[in-house]
């Protein structure tokens, strides 16, 4: 086996183990929002399984395994679910109020049904073109599988689009998640259904395209950004994790609405979003009360985080002075700091997750 070989089975090898345990560190996370991290635990295993799938099946006769490749590649079919998973977990993480409903079994339906197919026909694999109806009823399930996951692919990017027009139109979405960053989970779960494609492509005219290889890479490439995504300060398992964050506070609807009132009033008075030292802390003594209730009011009477939060006034401010003819010749790195910001790169991923296009982008188009 060449050194090549052996670097793609440890990268792939450890990105299955890292998405099996954020699987169980999610399942498990004491404060977690039960359906978005049920959902995507699911995806996970799933991502670790076909991992493993696609390593044993083309790197078998490199280790001589003695593995039923029927039963492990065959014994649960996971395309028909990805696209239910993306759909309901996209849902999960952008409505407050999202419940889970019996009906919404109704998206498995297609999974049980191809469950089903392949074990009654489990003998029949592998192909072979001497059983041509089986052949012809295996070409028609991928097909019906590969329409099936177009299909929550398109509703998805319809949810998503909503969902970004809505948070372009309003300063404080009431959504608790970045449409764009939803809208990238979808681009990024739609890669994977043009590897089914290629896997299509590979069944319909008998050719080897490596399929397995592709689809373990780009597998582990996903578990990876995660982790990444994870480790930048709980990108992932914070999504909307609010609804259960605050769930023994002693907080009283009367005094959330009092406190959002004063925050807001107290913001617009002394412009405290440019003082590039803020805290949630800090903040909170200005107005006299606990950082958890402050955290608590920014989170569910306004929607947001506290980082959010205060960028959203930084981004208003840094609008102002982009369109402003007397700042014409300010460099973006100097109104990025006036405005509030420490870094240049904040400014950018701030400015552009408010309003959707980047600082050099709003000057010219305000020209």
């Amino acid at each position: 086996m060449e050194i090549g070989e052996l670097l793609f089975i440890g990268f792939c090898s450890l990105a299955a183990i890292n998405a099996l345990f954020f699987a169980g560190y999610l399942w498990f996370r004491p404060d977690r929002n039960i359906y978005p991290s049920i959902l995507l635990s699911l995806f996970l295993l799933i991502t670790a399984y076909r991992i493993t799938q696609m390593l044993l099946h083309d790197l078998q006769d490199d280790f001589d395994l003695s593995i039923n490749l029927k039963t492990l590649f065959f014994f649960i079919p996971t395309f028909p679910l990805i696209g239910p998973f993306l759909y309901l977990y996209i849902k999960s993480i952008s409505i407050k109020d999202f419940q889970f409903r019996i009906k919404q079994l109704l998206h498995l339906v297609p999974f049980l049904l191809v469950l089903i197919i392949d074990l009654l026909n489990r003998d029949n694999f592998p192909l072979s073109p001497d059983n041509r109806k089986f052949y012809i009823t295996y070409c028609i399930e991928i097909s019906v599988i590969l329409i099936q996951f177009l299909i929550y692919i398109i509703i998805s990017f319809g949810f998503s689009r909503k969902l970004l027009k809505r948070g372009i139109i309003e300063k404080f979405p009431k959504e608790n998640t970045n449409p764009y960053q939803i809208r990238n989970i979808v681009i990024i779960i739609s890669i994977l259904w043009v590897i089914y494609v290629l896997y299509c492509m590979q069944t319909y005219f008998r050719v080897y395209l490596r399929t397995g290889i592709i689809e373990a890479f780009y597998y582990s490439l996903f578990s990876y950004w995660i982790l990444y995504n994870e480790l930048r300060g709980q990108k992932i398992t914070s999504i909307n994790n609010f609804i259960t964050r605050y769930k023994s506070s002693g907080l009283t609807i009367e005094d959330a609405i009092r406190y959002k009132s004063a925050l807001l009033d107290y913001m617009s008075r002394n412009e405290l979003h440019k003082d590039h030292s803020i805290t949630l802390g800090k903040l909170a003594k200005c107005l006299s009360i606990t950082p958890h209730a402050l955290s608590q009011v920014i989170n569910e009477q306004l929607s947001s985080n506290f980082n959010d939060f205060i960028n959203s006034y930084r981004v208003e401010e840094a609008k102002k002075m982009l369109a402003d003819p007397e700042r014409k010749n300010f460099t973006i790195a100097s109104i990025a700091y006036d405005s509030g910001f420490n870094t240049l790169s904040a400014f950018n991923v701030a400015f552009k997750k408010f309003t959707g296009v980047t600082p050099s982008q709003f000057r010219l188009k305000d020209k």
